[in-house]
């Protein structure tokens, strides 16, 4: 199985786990980045917390992999499905500002910040920890684009698998998470 499969199959085992801001506990919650990063640390075995929390210097390290031609950035609107594969980091932009960080792209001349992130399912269809419907679910990309009011999207592939700038070993259990 390839390492994308096996980062879908990871994070569809978390189907359910409810939405919680913040979270990385596969049982008890995850926000949106928590089950990227933990799908992510099934495969690599490195813990979450190797990762950076931040989307630019995410992509500024390529820990999750290499910006995707024609969609990334590319507007809401105009995204094409078909340039997308299984286990793509797709990040969802929007023009408000993230004190926190600086903006990822630009669309358009707008400065544009990540807001939501999620992994590509295939068939049009995302896998993210949904603060809408309060749950890890499966839902056809387009479709939360529109219904949500992102102004872009951004996403990367990872060739060889998740590869952070620091491996950390995996908690041994998920109560140390």
């Amino acid at each position: 199985m390839t390492k994308a499969l096996l980062l879908l199959a990871a994070a569809r085992s978390m189907l359910g786990t409810p939405y919680v801001l913040g979270g990385r506990d596969a049982v008890k919650g995850v926000d949106c980045q928590g089950i990227v990063f933990l799908a992510a640390e099934t495969v690599k075995s490195c813990s979450w917390r190797s990762y950076s929390v931040y989307p630019t210097r995410t992509l500024e390290w390529r820990e999750l992999g290499d910006p995707v031609p024609g969609a990334s950035p590319a507007a809401a609107s105009s995204l094409d499905v078909s340039v997308l594969r299984e286990g793509d980091h797709v990040m969802l932009l929007s023009p408000a500002e993230n004190v926190a960080e600086p903006a990822l792209t630009s669309l358009a001349g707008v400065k544009q910040w990540v807001w939501h992130v999620g992994l590509y399912a295939g068939d049009g269809r995302w896998i993210n920890a949904d603060p809408f419907t309060g749950k890890v679910s499966e839902q056809g990309l387009r479709e939360y684009l529109d219904g949500h009011g992102y102004s872009g999207v951004y996403v990367t592939r990872m060739k060889a698998g998740p590869s952070p700038r620091r491996c950390r070993p995996p908690a041994s259990s998920a109560a140390a998470r």
